[in-house]
């Protein structure tokens, strides 16, 4: 179905015409379906004039033209370079499960997984999991929550640590156009670790559009290792969602690496439940051209002594652009609380922007809040004085770069993991056509 020219209250009706169309293909959760598509009607989409949309323009993605995922057959090795050595690995096309490319062997006793149309299928849709997505929250997760057809449903066990690091791989097929709304549920049992890994692809050019929400519970005690990486054709469309909820001393350290799609929203929300939860929040946007990349958090603290870190940073080229958006609430049951945030941006372009909006709400008087940004250019004088050593200017230009992201990555593990994000760093550097000065 088209959506050529479709202003804001057809959106909402082609949405109501094309969930009609495809009803009778999607899983379950009538119920949750239903409640969305209230809210779809009440609400509507965002917009510039919703507040925490005011930066993200959506109106290209709403006349764009998508066709509904179908099964598309590709070979392993079209994705071989983006799967972390030693992984486990559950690997969707064009939005669909695929167990022939997936390998979850030595899993069996530390976590179950079940693909979300399989799970959907076997649930009362009454209630088919306790969801903790705000749908009602200004964004796309009540669209997602209308039309999500597949997605990772993943279980880990009690008092487990899971070793080697688990990826789902969003694969998006050559010359794909496929509209997805995937949706996935992760629990880390009680005392358990793992590292879960997000990544999306495309094999060539696409033009998809990837609507995901995430949904992560921590029960006490446990740890999670959390990574994101979008590097997604730059003409396709990202919008993704994470739901994060915290019990009592779980931890949660989240790291998003965002360098594809024309237009990218990586949204986090975390909600520290209980008392001494922690959670590390980074990312890094790397764009050129005239990607839009918008990384918005929000972090709740509902209880004593828990303690939260956001640090993003952003490398822009040629006229991208970029935004942060950060929030930090205290509850007044939050005394002790310890939450910080910072964001970055170094331009390598004068035709590249970068917008920043840090906020903080406090409703407790014994806590230690504090926020920031700034934006810079390249040090002149630092890329002179490595020029004067003989060092020629693309090189000089990566070395400074480098410096300025480095310290995301500080306080990894040294692993396959690590090495991984470094890698695509490296790659994205050595991309750049050609060295311009800031004059």
């Amino acid at each position: 179905m088209s959506r050529t020219q479709l202003h804001p209250d057809s959106r909402i009706e082609y949405h109501e015409s094309y969930f009609a169309a495809l009803r009778d293909q999607l899983p379950g959760a009538s119920i949750l379906r239903k409640k969305a598509m209230e809210v779809l009607k009440r609400d509507g989409l965002p917009t510039r004039r919703t507040e925490t949309w005011k930066y993200t323009d959506l109106r290209q993605l709403f006349r764009s033209e998508f066709r509904p995922a179908a099964h598309n057959k590709i070979k392993r090795d079209a994705f071989e370079s983006y799967i972390v050595e030693g992984s486990h690995s559950i690997v969707f096309v064009d939005g669909l499960f695929s167990a022939s490319l997936s390998c979850l062997e030595g899993l069996a006793g530390k976590a179950e997984f079940e693909s979300l149309a399989g799970f959907l299928n076997g649930k009362d849709d009454r209630d088919p999991w306790p969801s903790i997505v705000d749908i009602e929250k200004a964004g796309l997760a009540a669209l997602n929550t209308l039309l999500m057809k597949d997605g990772v449903v993943f279980k880990i066990a009690d008092g487990v640590s899971i070793d080697r690091p688990i990826q789902f791989i969003f694969v998006m097929s050559e010359n794909s156009a496929a509209e997805m709304h995937l949706r996935n549920l992760v629990t880390v049992g009680l005392n358990s670790q793992a590292t879960i890994i997000q990544t999306y692809i495309s094999i060539g050019q696409s033009t998809s559009f990837c609507n995901v929400v995430t949904e992560l519970v921590l029960e006490k005690d446990a740890y999670l290792r959390h990574i994101i990486h979008q590097d997604s054709s730059d003409s396709s469309w990202h919008i993704g969602q994470v739901a994060a909820r915290l019990e009592s001393r779980a931890h949660l350290n989240n790291f998003v690496l965002s360098s594809g799609a024309r237009l990218a929203r990586s949204e986090i929300s975390v909600d520290l439940n209980d008392n001494q939860a922690d959670c590390s929040l980074k990312g890094l946007a790397m764009v050129r051209g005239r990607q839009h990349c918008d990384n918005t958090t929000d972090v709740i603290h509902h209880k004593s002594h828990c303690r939260s870190s956001q640090s993003y940073k952003n490398v822009l080229d040629d006229y991208s652009r970029t935004v942060f958006q950060g929030r930090i609430f205290v509850s007044p049951n939050s005394q002790k609380t310890d939450a910080h945030q910072m964001s970055r941006n170094l331009l390598l372009s004068r035709g590249a922007n970068a917008d920043s909006k840090p906020e903080l709400i406090i409703h407790a008087d014994d806590v230690k809040c504090s926020h920031g940004a700034a934006v810079g250019e390249l040090d002149q004088d630092a890329l002179f004085y490595l020029k004067t050593r003989g060092i020629d200017g693309p090189t000089a230009r990566n070395m400074i770069v480098h410096a300025f992201v480095s310290d995301l990555l500080e306080g990894m593990p040294e692993d396959h993991v690590k090495e991984y994000l470094k890698r695509f760093i490296n790659s994205w550097l050595r991309d750049i056509k050609q060295f311009k000065e800031v004059a």
